[in-house]
């Protein structure tokens, strides 16, 4: 479904000027509306609920000011709630564009201005870049930090009015608060320079130190004028400055150009996190054993040697065990591969829901066989869970052609530590010892444990 066109009020005395205006948003796809003073928008603009206002600045009865002034009142915002904030935004078209003018016109809630005589597609445009520009600044929290409380409603005010999310703070010891809540994601920081308590630049670098934001855009707005003291800003880690009193075109250029920065960073970081986390998930199903669940041979041919090396180096206890399932090969030949599939995986999900998890580790070694590696086990404890798996598995069964088949495996344990390695284990040895352990308890008659040192 498309969505509702936005509808724009448009505001000036001259009827001549509001259809120009109104001929270039239509073909804009916007829906348009006219008042012919400040005292008929102020209606019009309850009536209405308009997403956006074009004000003319001189008018007879209610001039653009005093009206969009009336507009931030509560009389009115507590009706708007389908703006953010509550306010709604205004672009005054004016003949008499100063910068005082625009000082004006932003402290009673300009987002920007569009200067009469205009060339056709100049509302157009403006109407067009505010939208944008919140839609590609949502999502972005910010900073403002201020002890003067006019310039900083006037900076909050305009970032609000582009789409951000705005925090206020009265210096560098309340942002540092703000900054210290885990709760609270910045994206951007916008701070005076000469503050009481803590001032911008001590502020910025704690903000890059203690709090390690490397890549977080910080912003100065300052009156003071001096190059080589603006320039060592960069040293305290600013990202930029503007003097004020500023141009509130520059500040949100600049503010798009960084948070866009920001946005491909953050964007950039999450396709790398995502592709690592594909590469470990490719390189993990690499070392998986797909029948059982358990690691592979080439896992284990890689790994245990690993583990005889960090037992070895920071003397700790390791032990290994050796599992066969008895009779394997008459449930194939009986009962089919498919069956034999099933009791290789009832037995790999016996031992995997007994070993510690994260701690211990399960390999298939052969067609019937699993190594479950036990590292900071001795023997002793090794054996104990041997027969643990053992009594477990004896108690497991597998269902084939409506006959029930019991299962049985025999178990190989040993183990080394400090004292008993005499430097020259391997995984040959140990892969050697655990066999002769294993032939032993099939030769004891199956479904047993058989331990002994290195």
């Amino acid at each position: 479904m498309n969505a509702m066109p936005r509808k724009i009020l448009v505001v000036d005395d001259s009827a001549m000027m509001r259809s120009m205006i109104r001929r270039e948003l239509e073909a804009g796809g916007y829906t348009v509306f006219e008042a012919e003073d400040g005292i008929a928008a102020l209606a019009r603009a309850v009536e209405l609920l308009p997403d956006l206002i074009t004000l003319d600045v001189g008018m007879p009865r209610l001039d653009g000011f005093t009206t969009s002034k009336k507009l931030a009142g509560d009389n009115y915002t507590r009706r708007f709630t389908h703006v953010p904030n509550n306010r709604i935004p205004i672009i005054f078209v004016t003949a008499n564009d100063t910068l005082e003018g625009r000082q004006q016109g932003f402290e009673v809630g300009a987002v920007d201005f569009v200067a009469k005589p205009f060339v056709e597609g100049d509302v157009r445009k403006a109407v067009d870049q505010i939208f944008t520009l919140k839609s590609n600044l949502d999502g972005f929290c910010a900073l403002v930090v201020d002890d003067n409380s006019v310039a900083r409603t006037i900076a909050a005010d305009l970032l609000r009015r582009a789409g951000l999310d705005v925090i206020t703070c009265e210096n560098g010891a309340e942002a540092c608060a703000v900054f210290s809540d885990p709760d609270k994601k910045i994206d951007l920081l916008v701070t005076d320079l000469v503050m009481p308590v803590m001032d911008g630049r001590h502020l910025c670098r704690k903000v890059r130190g203690e709090f390690g934001l490397a890549d977080l855009p910080v912003i100065f707005l300052t009156a003071v004028d001096d190059q080589p003291l603006l320039i060592s800003l960069f040293d305290a880690g600013a990202t930029d400055y503007l003097v004020k009193p500023f141009v509130k075109e520059e500040l949100l250029a600049r503010v798009g150009v960084h948070l866009a920065h920001r946005r491909l960073t953050r964007e950039l970081r999450s396709a790398i996190e995502a592709l690592h986390q594909a590469n470990e998930e490719i390189r993990r199903m690499s070392t998986i054993d797909t029948l059982t669940r358990c690691y592979n041979r080439a896992y284990l041919n890689d790994s245990l040697e690993g583990e005889i090396r960090k037992a070895r180096r920071y003397g700790r206890e390791l032990s290994v065990i050796m599992c066969d399932i008895d009779h394997f090969k008459p449930i194939n030949d009986t009962w089919g591969h498919q069956v034999g599939d099933d009791a290789l995986h009832a037995v790999a999900a016996v031992i995997i829901g007994l070993v510690r998890e994260r701690v211990d580790w399960v390999a298939r070694y052969g067609g019937e066989e699993f190594i479950i590696v036990l590292p900071e086990t001795g023997c002793e404890g090794a054996t104990i869970l041997a027969e643990r798996l053992r009594a477990a598995v004896s108690a497991t069964a597998i269902r084939a052609a409506g006959a029930t088949i019991s299962l049985t495996a025999s178990f190989g344990v040993t183990g080394f530590n400090d004292m008993t390695d005499d430097g020259h284990v391997t995984f040959d040895n140990l892969i050697k010892r655990l066999d002769d352990l294993l032939y032993q308890a099939k030769q004891a008659g199956r479904d047993c444990v058989r331990a002994g040192t290195l």
